[in-house]
């Protein structure tokens, strides 16, 4: 038999206990409102329908980007037009990732770091670790067009709080690169030292809190399916 988790849910099974599946980090997050300003947005589109449907462009863009940069990371070339990228994508990473690179120079640690804390009882995927200027940089990747948002600052905390407690590594600072075509280089890098990120895994942590209240103080669990391997009459 097959064991199928939700395909709209990220769960991640403890690597200890057998049969235990802990929320990503991300699942916190989605419970921390993005703002005013995308609310608004989403609000002026014409249908429901419709600003489901550009999450759903945002959210695919960002997974094809995603992939990009981590073939690029692990010294794989990309030629124009052999991948799903877009004519408008290729030059996003062409300009804001590559250009990145060439500026900061980062030593590559980790690529997609998968991070699952029984301490935490929680899961996530890091995108990378690198060491810039010698500091540990704890790094995420967006593509949001509009902004970094607060719930982004809460899922790198959270990364980093766990990576230190299953690494035993000091991560000096937290870091995101948003690639967008609204501005001259391709890209808006901003860092977070460790003071910095710590509060925000303060709030992480009520954010946490806030989830498993409105789930009535029960401990989250997946909806779990058994399937066979071979369907056959």
């Amino acid at each position: 038999m097959l064991t199928l988790l939700p395909t709209t849910e990220h769960w991640y099974e403890s690597p200890k206990k057998k049969g235990v599946y802990y929320p990503s980090v991300t699942m916190v997050t989605s419970f921390l409102p993005k703002g005013k300003f995308f609310e608004r947005y989403l609000a002026d589109q014409e249908s429901f329908e419709e600003a489901n449907k550009l999450l759903r462009e945002a959210g695919e863009r960002g997974t094809r980007l995603h992939t990009a940069s981590e073939a690029l990371d692990r010294g794989e070339g990309i030629p124009y037009g052999s991948s799903d990228l877009t004519d408008e994508e290729y030059q996003l990473l062409a300009h804001g990732y590559v250009g990145w690179h060439t500026a900061y120079k980062p030593v590559i640690k980790h690529i997609e770091l998968k991070l699952i804390s029984d301490k935490h009882k929680l899961g996530g995927t890091c995108d990378r670790i690198y060491i810039i200027d010698g500091a540990l940089v704890l790094f995420d990747l967006k593509s949001s067009k509009s902004a970094i948002f607060d719930s982004h600052w809460l899922q790198v905390a959270a990364y980093a709080d766990m990576y230190e407690h299953l690494y035993k590594e000091k991560v000096d600072l937290v870091a995101i690169l948003r690639l967008t075509e609204r501005r001259k280089d391709g890209f808006e890098f901003v860092t977070r030292f460790r003071d910095e990120w710590l509060d925000d895994y303060k709030q992480f942590k009520k954010t946490y809190d806030t989830m498993m209240y409105l789930n009535g103080g029960k401990v989250l669990t997946p909806k779990i399916i058994e399937v066979p391997e071979i369907l056959k009459l």
